[in-house]
């Protein structure tokens, strides 16, 4: 008897912090924004709000008895909308991480909100295994890194080339095959609720020229050098005509002088 009690007091408090946390919604903010917090709907008139923060007293009001009073740290940057009971808090910290609840016409609501605050995510960098990954290896991995510790729920993004931003993981497997070695760059994504940024372009180190462009390269290197070629022969001849001027002006002038001695 005394296990089978145990057995069912064990099932109600599992359906009991079950319950909870299926109650509890989680809100990530930016420190200096502004956080709002909905509570669940009631039917009638709003007579009575009471908003608590970790249990202690956030704002107050009861129809024709108590004003609308806010509390401790959230005077001055709280503002309650009492014919919906909407909270907005301005200017947020990150001491006011914490759990917030409502109580509505002496109704405490089963939804609770817990808020983190998140700081943006930083630039990424795409870091490349093994070290050792060339044009010869048969697959490399990408990997977009950075200190994501206090950033919250955080997305990645991975672009080819000049092409789409497409949703993925940390990391990326990249195929060394004709499609991919003609790639130049990689690049990624961080993205939470807050920013995002990106990473700059790592070079791929499967990239390998085609043999068309390497004619097309042929095909520029020699223009440019026929050009070269006929700027210098230019330049030659601009300097032999001076030289010729230059010893013609000073023949004429020795002749000039020794015809006035």
């Amino acid at each position: 008897m005394e296990t089978s009690a145990g057995f069912w007091l064990l099932a109600v408090l599992l359906l009991a912090a079950t319950s909870f946390s299926q109650d509890q919604a989680v809100k990530y903010f930016k420190v200096g924004d502004t956080l709002q917090l909905r509570p669940q709907r009631v039917s009638g008139p709003i007579n009575s709000i009471v908003w608590k923060f970790d249990k202690n007293l956030l704002a107050e009001w009861v129809k024709d008895s108590i004003p609308l009073t806010y509390y401790s740290r959230f005077k001055g940057r709280t503002t309650l909308n009492t014919d919906t009971g909407v909270l907005e808090i301005r200017d947020m910290t990150a001491e006011d991480s914490g759990v917030y609840s409502v109580e509505i016409n002496n109704q405490v609501q089963s939804r609770v909100y817990k808020t983190v605050a998140v700081e943006a995510v930083p630039q990424p960098e795409v870091s490349v295994r093994p070290l050792l990954c060339n044009s010869t290896s048969k697959s490399c991995t990408l990997s977009c890194g950075g200190d994501v510790s206090d950033a919250g729920p955080v997305e990645y993004f991975w672009r080819i080339g000049d092409g789409e931003w497409n949703q993925s993981g940390t990391n990326m497997e990249i195929i060394n095959n004709e499609e991919t070695q003609h790639v130049p760059t990689f690049s990624c994504r961080m993205k939470n609720i807050v920013s995002e940024r990106d990473s700059k372009p790592l070079f791929n180190p499967l990239f390998q020229i085609k043999p068309a462009d390497c004619g097309h390269w042929m095909i520029v290197l020699g223009a440019v050098m026929r050009s070269l070629a006929i700027v210098a022969l230019f330049v030659a001849v601009v300097y032999f005509l001076c030289q010729k001027l230059l010893s013609v002006c000073v023949c004429k002038h020795r002749k000039g002088h020794n015809d006035a001695v």
